[in-house]
């Protein structure tokens, strides 16, 4: 009885498994895709939209890529306004007020940084010209 309970479970379990795997990696960024990226800021008073150095759109890539998106409705303020665009058709915008959270305008899903990761992306992204919080 013990046996046929096994050969049971053991299937199942495996294919809960499985599922939950297809789930998260849907729901995972990927930044294969991204051949070039540009910078696009316009606040206080500059309008800037300037192509990104190839060595920091790898480094934007890298603390994107693996985080799991979510859908959401955060009050933190998103828009195009403070951006990083990829081929020319997928927009990531940073969030206004300092919150760790990146918005996927095409995909109309949130992505949450570490603190240290969103430290590191303010970093790459001032000598771009922008400045946060920009609210």
């Amino acid at each position: 009885m013990k046996r046929k309970k096994m050969k049971i479970f053991i299937p199942v379990f495996l294919l809960i498994i499985i599922l939950v795997v297809i789930i998260l990696k849907k729901n995972m960024v990927n930044m294969d895709f991204a051949e070039r990226g540009e910078a696009i800021y316009k606040n206080y008073g500059l309008d800037i939209q300037v192509s990104l150095s190839d060595q920091d759109m790898h480094i934007i890539c890298d603390i994107f890529s693996g985080k799991i998106l979510y859908r959401d409705n955060p009050s933190c303020g998103f828009g195009e306004d403070a951006a990083i665009k990829f081929n020319d058709e997928q927009t990531f915008c940073i969030a206004c007020d300092t919150c760790p959270v990146v918005y996927w305008k095409e995909k109309n899903k949130y992505i949450r940084l570490k603190e240290d990761e969103k430290t590191q992306l303010y970093n790459l992204l001032e000598p771009y010209g922008f400045r946060f919080p920009c609210v």
